[in-house]
């Protein structure tokens, strides 16, 4: 039986929103994701070359501005195609807008290269993750599963004892509760990676994070 091969993982935290953004890579292959461009584009840059990454995709959880600030840097030095939800375009679109909100300026964002769906499996290197669709905190918000590694990137759908803003445009309390619901059901082991505070599992969330193990 062949062994599976051994993920990198590696994370900074940036901006003024404290954004988790992570740079993920196949030991074997020396094949690398971003997921989530949120800033700090030559830090997650040198995190891959840290590792002799070559980073072949970027993986959009959602497209919060939070989350894409430092797209466009990263898309013109990597040339790397971009995956995104087309559910999320319309706020991928105004992310010029998201920044003024913000008091920051942000330039239009390069073309989604690849939209994603509910159980599409995207390839780095011998890694695969499949793509879960759990809108609620925005529309088109996905998480990234690799299910072999016990290893789930959920955006800003769950955090640690506490779960994604749902009263920004295009939130909805009724869509991330049943989104919550499916992530219950993974395997307690399974390792949380979010947009946003520290690492956790399943099992510590269904048990101390009230989202989770009370009605709300």
């Amino acid at each position: 039986m062949t062994q599976e091969p051994e993920i990198i993982i590696e994370s900074l935290v940036v901006g003024p929103f404290q954004t988790n953004v992570y740079v993920v890579g196949c030991a074997r292959t020396r094949q690398g994701a971003i997921i989530d461009a949120g800033g700090n584009a030559s830090g997650l840059l040198e995190l891959a070359r840290g590792h002799d990454l070559e980073i072949s995709k970027i993986l959009q959880t959602h497209a919060h501005i939070d989350h894409v600030a430092a797209l466009s840097e990263i898309k013109a030095q990597t040339k790397a195609p971009i995956y995104l939800h087309k559910t999320e375009l319309p706020l991928y679109e105004a992310a010029p807008m998201q920044g003024a909100m913000f008091g920051f300026s942000i330039t239009s964002l390069p073309p989604v290269d690849e939209f994603v769906a509910e159980q599409d499996l995207i390839s780095v290197g011998e890694l695969q993750a499949r793509v879960l669709f759990l809108p609620g905190h925005s529309p088109g918000s996905v998480a990234f599963y690799f299910e072999k590694q016990g290893i789930l990137f959920s955006g800003d759908v769950l955090f640690a004892g506490s779960i994604g803003r749902t009263d920004l445009p295009g939130g909805n309390v009724e869509q991330i509760k049943r989104s919550l619901a499916r992530l219950k059901a993974l395997p307690a082991a399974t390792q949380i990676l979010s947009g946003h505070g520290p690492q956790t599992t399943i099992g510590q969330e269904l048990q101390f994070n009230p989202f989770l193990n009370s009605a709300w």
